[in-house]
């Protein structure tokens, strides 16, 4: 399965190498205005892929086929190809390295806004509650939204936010469909496996994030026996919020406490 990789190498003096994973109904393109950029400028080589089915990688006919174990294989394809990466999953990104995790070991890995490693039947319940109709239709239709109310739903969901706040409307063309199978699985099953994860681990969460919400990200971090870093005032889609170099700038400081 040919996946899209792109990368921007580091400036100046090389530190490190950071591979970015993007969550479900995406792609690697959120990670390119902000975090790629910034992060080459402070000596790392920045690289992004896009999982099977998503983005300009192979697969979309087939998307719903497609587990969180072959997301998982996708993952460990792009790794091997590179030099001992830091992994920076985001929401389901972040679910599918925890999932290499459990199997393989990384020099370490960034768990930014999250799924949980544990089922959350409560939050899929409390989703269902506010957005009953919005949420039946985005599952069934499996398309990039064009009504008001499908579009409503993706700024109170992905960016956190009610109608009449259009301030990220610019990234909504940008989500498309996912895997049924995936979701499914990540919603449900969880990882079962967290014990054997060893990999050096560091969580961050969004305050007003309603896909994976604070009591869902210290779920995660006391499972990786760690303090969750919460950004009070963020969305779910913390790398592009206005101050995202507040959350960058933690996961470099993070980096720099790890071995090389």
């Amino acid at each position: 399965m040919k996946l899209d990789i792109i990368t921007q190498q580091a400036r100046g003096t090389k530190r490190g190498t950071v591979l970015f994973l993007h969550g479900a109904w995406c792609w690697h393109w959120y990670w390119q205005p902000f975090f790629m950029p910034y992060f080459a400028r402070h000596g790392y080589d920045a690289v992004a892929f896009s999982l099977r089915g998503h983005g300009a990688s192979e697969g979309h006919a087939m998307i719903n086929s497609f587990s969180i174990g072959d997301y998982v294989r996708d993952l460990k394809s792009v790794v091997e190809t590179l030099d001992n990466p830091l992994i920076i999953g985001h929401s389901m990104g972040g679910f599918v390295t925890q999932a290499y995790l459990a199997k393989q070991s990384a020099r370490g890995a960034v768990l930014l806004a999250s799924a949980s490693p544990k089922p959350i039947f409560a939050q899929l319940f409390k989703n269902f509650l506010s957005q009953p109709f919005s949420a039946i239709r985005a599952g069934i239709n499996q398309t990039v939204a064009t009504s008001s109310s499908e579009l409503d739903n993706l700024r109170y969901q992905m960016f956190s936010r009610g109608p009449e706040d259009r301030s990220m409307d610019q990234y909504l063309s940008n989500i498309q469909a996912e895997s049924y199978r995936a979701v499914a699985s990540m919603m449900t099953r969880g990882i079962r496996d967290t014990a054997q994860i060893t990999t050096p681990i560091f969580v961050l969460g969004a305050g007003h994030d309603h896909l994976v919400p604070p009591d869902a990200v210290a779920v995660t971090a006391k499972t990786y026996k760690t303090e969750p870093v919460m950004f009070p005032e963020m969305s779910h889609m913390m790398m592009l919020e206005p101050r995202w170099r507040d959350v960058a700038d933690s996961i470099i400081k993070f980096e720099t406490t790890l071995p090389h």
